[in-house]
C-alpha cells in the first residue's frame, strides 16, 4: 500500500509539472503590449502599466560594460530601456552588416532582457542622438549626392529598404509578443522638427514596420512640434521636453491631447542633462529638479524615458554638431558625457 501511495505521489508530481510547464508556455504564448485607448494606459499581459525607462548608447560603450551599466539602470528602479540604432554604424558599406562587439544588438537586447529590463527601439533610419549624419550612411551621397535624405526619393526608399530587411528581423525575434523584450519600436526621429513633412516617406516606413513586426507591435514617433508625423495617426504620438517647474503638465500635453485625445502620456526623452561642445562648460541640470520633475510625471501616470541615463565620451568619429553650429566658419563636435 505504501508503495502504491509512494507511486500515485509520484505521478502527481510529475503530472504538476507537466502542467505548470504547460501553463507557463501558454502564458508565454499570450504575452502582449498594447494600447488601451479607453482607459489611457498600456497594457501588459492584460494588465495597466506604466514605464520608466532610460537611455543608453549601447554603441558608444564597449561590450564588456553592458552588463554592468544595465544592472545599475534596473538597480535604480527602471523597467525599461531606450537605445537608438544607427545605420552607419552597423552598415559602414554598402551591402556590409556589422554586428560584433559594439554593434552587438542582438546580444545588449539579450542582456537587458537578462536584468529584467524591457526595451524601446528607435530604429532610424534617422536617429539624430548626436551622431555622425544623425545615423545616416555617408555612402548614400558617395552613390548619388543628389539624393534627397529622408524623403521618398526612390534612391534613398531603396537603401532604406535593403537596410531594414536587415535590421528589423532582428527586432521582431526580440518582440516581447516573442517572448523577447522590444514593447515599442520608433521609426524616424523628431521628423516635424526639420521642416520636412514628405508623407509618403512617412507611410513607407510605417508599412515597412508592420510588414517585419506585425500589427500588434506598438509604433511610435517622437514628433514635438506635431506638424507631421502625428497627424498622420499611424505612429502613436509622443513628445519630449526636459525639467521644466513653472508649466503643468496638463498644458504641456495639451497640443498632443488635441491631435491624439486618448492613451497614455509619453515623455520620450525626458532630459536630465544635457550635451556638451567642446571648449564649452559642462552643463548642470540640479538633481533634485530632475527627481521633482521625475516625481510629478509619474503621479500623472506619465511613462518617462530619461534621456540620457548613461551617455559616453566621444571625439573624433562618432559625433556630429549641432545645426545651430553648421553656419558657423567652425564646426563644433558634440558629445554626452557619463
Amino acid at each position: 500500500m505504501a508503495r502504491k501511495i509512494e507511486y500515485s505521489a509520484l505521478l502527481f508530481a510529475a503530472w504538476f509539472i507537466s502542467f505548470s510547464i504547460a501553463v507557463q508556455h501558454d502564458s508565454s504564448v499570450q504575452r502582449s503590449f498594447i494600447i488601451d485607448y479607453d482607459n489611457n494606459t498600456f497594457l501588459k499581459d492584460g494588465q495597466p502599466f506604466q514605464y520608466i525607462s532610460g537611455s543608453i548608447h549601447y554603441f558608444r560603450l564597449l561590450p564588456d560594460s553592458w552588463d554592468d551599466r544595465l544592472a545599475k539602470m534596473r538597480a535604480a528602479g527602471l523597467n525599461a530601456v531606450q537605445i537608438y540604432v544607427p545605420w552607419n554604424f552597423h552598415m559602414p558599406r554598402p551591402g556590409q552588416h556589422r554586428f560584433t562587439g559594439s554593434a552587438d544588438l542582438d546580444l545588449f537586447l539579450a542582456l537587458a532582457q537578462k536584468h529584467d529590463l524591457l526595451a524601446i527601439v528607435r530604429a532610424g533610419p534617422y536617429i539624430c542622438a548626436e551622431w555622425d549624419f544623425g545615423g545616416l550612411p555617408a555612402w548614400l551621397l558617395q552613390r548619388n549626392a543628389s539624393i534627397v535624405m529622408r524623403s521618398s526619393d526612390p534612391q534613398f526608399l531603396a537603401a532604406v529598404d535593403e537596410w531594414m530587411a536587415v535590421l528589423l528581423p532582428i527586432i521582431a525575434r526580440r518582440l516581447y509578443s516573442s517572448g523577447g523584450n522590444v514593447i515599442m519600436v520608433q521609426l524616424e526621429n523628431e521628423y516635424g522638427s526639420t521642416g520636412q513633412c514628405d508623407l509618403a516617406y512617412i507611410r513607407h516606413l510605417y508599412q515597412l514596420g508592420r510588414r517585419y513586426l506585425g500589427n500588434q507591435t506598438v509604433l511610435f514617433s517622437t514628433d514635438n512640434t506635431l506638424t507631421c508625423v502625428a497627424k498622420e495617426r499611424q505612429f502613436y504620438a509622443t513628445i519630449d521636453f526636459g525639467v521644466d517647474g513653472t508649466r503643468s503638465l496638463k498644458d504641456t500635453f495639451a497640443p498632443l491631447r488635441a491631435l491624439q485625445p486618448k492613451g497614455p502620456l509619453v515623455n520620450s526623452e525626458y532630459y536630465a542633462g544635457w550635451l556638451d561642445h567642446w571648449s564649452s562648460p559642462h552643463v548642470r541640470v540640479g538633481a533634485q529638479l530632475v527627481a521633482d520633475g521625475l516625481a510629478r510625471m509619474l503621479a500623472y501616470g506619465v511613462n518617462v524615458n530619461i534621456y540620457m541615463f548613461f551617455g559616453a565620451r566621444i571625439s573624433a568619429t562618432g559625433t556630429a554638431p549641432t545645426r545651430r553650429h553648421l553656419s558657423r566658419s567652425q564646426l563644433r563636435t558634440t558629445m554626452t558625457r557619463q
